[in-house]
């Protein structure tokens, strides 16, 4: 056999083989290769976009996470998430987005997922919009516009209790001013005494369980009664309680002071008087400071009585005081001490420029004879007068005034 035509054998061999190539099976060119070297398909198909990739993942649920495409608990795939992948195989899968939905019917709930609605339909497929609000009930989250994701309606039973507290009301204490008492001194006017109130709550239970307590009202049982105390503001006494015996130029001296303001006014000797009440009297025009003022018993007595009851003279005459000026109006006695039988000193000093209402201005200059009173004074008048009846004074109680003293 010659060279061209072993070519030619050569040639139409090569040419059998390559068409027997072109017309065998691809199944079977693939059988032939390595199964591990072929990728799959897969296809996500969700309401936002789709999402196409070539995986050599073993599982859908795998190549959904290759992809990276967000699944909640509650989105549904059209195929089993445990789908095995076949190499050379298409798997085209569908997410529908679901929510889960709550539903609470007085502490008892219900779980579902479904599909995304709003929370209106979500109402009217509960059956919630059929009942009122205003049967004890109360329907939370109710917005029918918002979107029911993740939603949860819950029908609460709502039960009002009220709720009556008795309590009692303190009573309040309040100090009045009492002039008749010295400072420092107090005492209780009347006790006080406590009320009584009911304070009214409503409290509040969803489902049986307490949610709050709020005061609602209050009610007035019986008032309280205020507690009253006098405190004094009578100025202390500066005076001491006994006085010893000044020389008669100290008394002269007082007298002298207030001699020209005497204005003989029947059994007055003044004509105007008021007491200011901040610590100054006005007589006739003339203002005064006192340094203490109370009140005291007042009697009456002239030089001349005395010495017709005494019988002491014949014929009678008009007697001097203890500190030597003859008595006369504008001179008062005071309260004189005695130790055994003798003369200690006097309850005011002799001297001292005093006001009695009703009698005026006055000094002391002489003490009088009753032994039981410490604080009685006894008010001069010129000689005479008691007995043609002049003055009728007799005893009485007055405001005296202590202006000033020696």
């Amino acid at each position: 056999m010659n060279k061209p035509t072993i070519r030619l054998i050569g040639l139409l061999l090569i040419a059998v083989l390559a068409v027997a190539a072109a017309v065998w099976p691809d199944s079977h060119v693939l059988y032939t290769l390595d199964q591990t070297k072929i990728p799959a398909q897969v296809i996500v198909q969700t309401p936002e976009e789709t999402h196409s990739a070539m995986t050599f993942s073993q599982t859908l649920i795998d190549a959904i996470d290759e992809l990276d495409i967000p699944l909640s608990e509650n989105d549904l795939l059209s195929l089993p998430d445990d789908t095995r992948l076949e190499p050379g195989e298409t798997y085209t899968v569908q997410v529908s987005r679901r929510s889960r939905v709550s539903l609470n019917w007085s502490g008892y709930a219900v779980g579902t997922s479904s599909e995304l609605i709003s929370m209106g339909d979500l109402i009217s497929r509960s059956g919630f919009a059929d009942f009122a609000p205003d049967d004890g009930m109360l329907l939370h989250n109710k917005h029918e516009d918002a979107p029911a994701s993740n939603g949860a309606l819950t029908y609460v039973a709502v039960e009002k209790k009220e709720v009556r507290v008795n309590e009692e009301i303190p009573f309040s204490t309040v100090t009045l001013d009492d002039p008749n008492q010295y400072v420092g001194k107090s005492k209780i006017k009347s006790e006080g005494e406590n009320g009584e109130r009911v304070l009214i709550f409503e409290e509040t239970y969803e489902n049986g369980i307490f949610i709050g307590s709020e005061q609602v009202d209050v009610e007035i049982v019986k008032e309280p009664v205020q507690k009253e105390i006098l405190k004094g503001t009578k100025k202390k006494p500066l005076i001491p309680s006994v006085n010893p015996k000044p020389s008669s130029k100290v008394v002269k001296a007082s007298f002298n002071k207030i001699k020209n303001l005497l204005i003989k006014n029947g059994n007055a000797n003044y004509k105007s008087f008021k007491d200011n009440g901040n610590g100054t009297i006005t007589v006739d025009g003339h203002n005064f400071s006192y340094i203490q003022q109370d009140k005291r018993a007042i009697t009456m007595y002239d030089g001349l009585e005395c010495c017709l009851q005494g019988g002491c003279h014949n014929p009678p005459i008009n007697h001097n005081t203890a500190s030597g000026i003859p008595a006369q109006r504008g001179l008062v006695a005071s309260y004189g001490f005695r130790y055994n039988g003798k003369f200690a000193g006097t309850a005011l000093p002799l001297g001292t420029i005093l006001f009695i209402e009703g009698y005026g201005l006055a000094v002391v200059a002489d003490v009088h004879g009753n032994h039981s009173d410490s604080n009685l004074l006894d008010a001069c008048y010129d000689a005479g007068e008691i007995r043609s009846g002049a003055v009728t004074w007799g005893k009485r109680t007055k405001r005296v005034y202590i202006i000033s003293i020696p």
